[in-house]
C-alpha cells in the first residue's frame, strides 16, 4: 500500500484567535461586534484602526503622516485629578508625546486629532448615554510661530435650541381665535427637530386636529409622522375644549444645512409658522476643549518644543464649528470620528495647515462624509475584521503588522477598506479653498498697504519734528559757542546802568523828603481851631518871660480877690 507523501498530508489546523493587535492597539471579538447594525464603536475599534490607516494610507508611509493620535482616551486622561487647565492636566499625559518619533511637532505633522466621548445629559439631569466627536487641532505648531491655529470641533451631532418669547402663534382659519397654537422651542439634536408646542381649541369646530398629522418644511422636502410626545392630551369633542401639550420631533435627512424651517400644524387649516435657528456655536465643552488643548500644547512645547526660546500663545488658536453633515441613527457617531480622521489622514500637511484659515462658508463645502458613506464605511470595516480574524488563525499570529507584511494582497484588501474614491472631490474643494486664501491674500494686502501708507505719514511727521528739533539744538549751540568766543558780557556798561539808576532812585527819594518837610513847615503854620484851643489854655513860654513881672502882679490881685485859696497855694506865693 503507497504511503502518502509528506506534501500530501493536511496540515494541522491552528486554533482561532480571539483577539488582534497592531502597535499596541488591541480588539477582541466583542469588540468586532460593535461593527454591527445598531451598535455603538468604542475606543479599542477607533485606536486600532486609526493607527491601522497611519500606517497604510499615507502616500510616503508612516514616516510622513500628516494627522498626530495620541489615543481615544487622551482626553480623559488631560481632565484626570482634577486639572482645572491643560498645563495643569499636562502632568497626566506628559509621556505620550514622547511615544512619537520627533514628538508632537514633528514637522511632518499638519494637525493634531482628539476624538472626545461626552456624557449627554436629558433635559432632567440625567444620563442619557455618550457622544463621540473629533476635534482637529490644525498647524498644532502655529501658537509659537505666529501663524494661523484652529481647533476644529466636527460633530456629527450638533445641539441647538431657540427659544420664542413670546411665543409664536397660529390659529384654525375660521374659528376666530377658538383654536389657536403656541411654539414655545424649537431644538435641533443632530438629525431631530423637536418643536415644543401647545394647542387649544373652545369645541366649536369640534375635537383638535391630531398633532401626528404635522408636516415640517424644509429645504424643498416634508418631513412627516413626527413623534409624538404629550404632557397634556385632550382632544376635545363639539362644544368640548380640548388641549394637546407637548414635543413634535422631526427627523430629516442627515445633509441639511439649513437653518429656516416651516411647521404645518395638523392636517389642515392652520396657519404655518416661520422656525428659525441661530446659527450654530460653541457649546460649553468644546469651549473647554479647545481651552485645554491650547493649555497642553503651550506646555508640550515649553518642555519639549523644537524651539523653546518662542513663547506659545495659547490663546492664539480660533475655536470653530464646522458644519458637517449630521448623523441620521443614534449610534454612528463613532463611525464619523473614525471616518473623518482617516479622510485627514489622506491631505498633505500643508493643506491641512490652510485649513486653520479657512471660512465656515468653505469648510461648509469641504466633502464631509453622508450618513450613506458611514453605512459603507461600516460594512467595509465589519468584512476586513472578519478577514483578519481569519487570516490570523490561518497563520497562527495575532499580530496584524506581521500579518500585513507577510501577505502584501491582504495589505491592499485592508487599505481599501481604509479608503474611498473621494480624490478628485478633495481637490475641487482644494482649489475653492486656495481662491478664498487668495482673495484673502489680496484683500490682506490692501489692508497691509494702507496700513503702511499711514505709517509712512506718521514717520514723515516724526522726521519733521526729529528735524525741527535739531535745528533748533543747531541754533543754541551756535549762540552758547559764539558766547564763549565773544566773552561774557561787560559789567561797567551794567555797573553805570545801575548807578546810574540808583542815582536816580536816590535824587527822586531826597526831592521827595524835602517836599516832604515842606509840607511839614506847611502843616505847621496850619493849625487847626482844635490845637489853637489848647494852646490857648497854657501860656506861652516867650509871652510869660516878657510879661513875667506884669503876670505877677496880676496873679497877686487875683490870690488878693479869692480868699477861698488855699494856705499852700499862699505859701508857694
Amino acid at each position: 500500500k503507497a504511503q502518502p507523501s509528506a506534501s500530501s498530508k493536511p496540515l494541522p489546523r491552528m486554533p482561532p484567535v480571539s483577539e488582534l493587535s497592531f502597535r499596541r492597539a488591541i480588539i477582541n471579538l466583542a469588540d468586532a461586534g460593535r461593527l454591527g447594525e445598531g451598535e455603538d464603536l468604542n475606543d479599542a475599534i477607533l485606536d486600532f484602526f486609526i493607527r491601522l490607516g497611519q500606517w497604510l494610507i499615507p502616500k510616503d508611509g508612516d514616516s510622513e503622516v500628516p494627522v498626530s493620535y495620541l489615543g481615544s482616551i487622551f482626553w480623559k486622561q488631560l481632565r484626570s485629578a482634577y486639572a482645572s487647565s491643560g498645563e495643569e492636566g499636562w502632568k497626566n499625559v506628559q509621556n505620550w508625546a514622547k511615544r512619537k518619533a520627533g514628538g508632537l511637532f514633528k514637522p511632518s505633522y499638519g494637525a493634531f486629532a482628539v476624538p472626545i466621548n461626552e456624557d449627554l445629559k436629558d433635559d432632567k439631569g440625567q444620563d442619557a448615554g455618550n457622544h463621540w466627536w473629533l476635534a482637529m487641532v490644525l498647524n498644532p505648531p502655529g501658537g509659537a510661530k505666529k501663524e494661523a491655529t484652529a481647533v476644529m470641533c466636527l460633530d456629527s451631532m450638533q445641539r441647538r435650541v431657540k427659544k420664542f418669547d413670546p411665543p409664536l402663534r397660529s390659529e384654525l382659519a375660521g374659528s376666530v381665535h377658538g383654536y389657536t397654537l403656541e411654539i414655545t422651542e424649537v431644538e435641533q439634536a443632530g438629525y431631530l427637530i423637536i418643536v415644543t408646542f401647545d394647542a387649544r381649541g373652545d369645541g366649536r369646530c369640534g375635537p383638535i386636529q391630531r398633532p401626528e398629522k404635522s408636516r415640517l418644511l424644509v429645504d424643498g422636502y416634508a418631513c412627516i409622522e413626527p413623534t409624538l410626545g404629550l404632557k397634556i392630551n385632550m382632544p376635545g369633542d363639539d362644544d368640548v375644549a380640548g388641549r394637546f401639550q407637548g414635543t413634535l420631533t422631526f427627523a430629516m435627512d442627515g445633509r441639511c444645512r439649513s437653518s429656516v424651517f416651516e411647521l404645518r400644524f395638523g392636517a389642515e387649516g392652520y396657519s404655518p409658522i416661520k422656525l428659525e435657528f441661530d446659527p450654530f456655536q460653541l457649546t460649553k465643552l468644546q469651549k473647554d476643549v479647545s481651552r485645554y488643548l491650547g493649555g497642553y500644547l503651550a506646555k508640550e512645547w515649553e518642555i519639549n518644543g523644537p524651539s523653546k526660546s518662542l513663547r506659545f500663545e495659547k490663546q492664539s488658536a480660533r475655536a470653530l464649528v464646522a458644519d458637517v453633515h449630521q448623523q441620521e441613527n443614534l449610534n454612528d457617531c463613532g463611525v464619523y470620528v473614525l471616518e473623518n480622521t482617516l479622510r485627514a489622514l489622506r491631505l498633505r500637511k500643508e493643506f491641512l495647515k490652510t485649513m486653520a484659515e479657512a471660512s465656515s462658508k468653505v469648510l461648509s463645502s469641504y466633502p464631509w462624509p453622508t450618513q450613506k458613506d458611514i453605512t459603507t464605511r461600516k460594512h467595509k470595516l465589519k468584512g476586513i475584521v472578519a478577514r483578519l480574524f481569519a487570516a490570523a488563525a490561518d497563520k497562527g499570529t495575532a499580530d496584524v503588522e506581521k500579518l500585513l507584511k507577510d501577505d502584501p494582497e491582504l495589505k491592499e484588501e485592508v487599505r481599501v477598506s481604509l479608503t474611498d474614491a473621494q480624490e478628485a472631490e478633495i481637490d475641487k474643494w482644494s482649489g475653492n479653498l486656495h481662491k478664498e486664501l487668495a482673495a484673502r491674500q489680496v484683500d490682506k494686502e490692501k489692508v497691509e498697504a494702507e496700513l503702511k501708507r499711514k505709517e509712512e505719514l506718521v514717520q514723515q511727521r516724526r522726521e519733521e519734528e526729529r528735524a525741527r528739533r535739531e535745528e533748533e539744538a543747531r541754533r543754541a549751540e551756535e549762540e552758547r559757542l559764539e558766547i564763549k568766543r565773544s566773552g561774557p558780557p561787560r559789567k561797567t556798561d551794567k555797573s553805570k546802568k545801575k548807578r546810574g539808576s540808583s542815582d536816580s532812585a536816590s535824587g527822586s527819594s531826597e526831592s521827595t523828603r524835602v517836599r516832604s518837610k515842606a509840607k511839614g513847615k506847611k502843616t505847621k503854620r496850619v493849625r487847626s481851631p482844635s490845637a489853637e484851643s489848647d494852646d490857648s489854655r497854657r501860656p506861652k513860654k516867650k509871652a510869660t518871660k516878657k510879661r513875667g513881672a506884669k503876670g505877677k502882679k496880676e496873679r497877686d490881685a487875683s490870690s488878693s480877690r479869692s480868699p477861698s485859696r488855699s494856705p499852700s497855694r499862699r505859701r508857694r506865693k
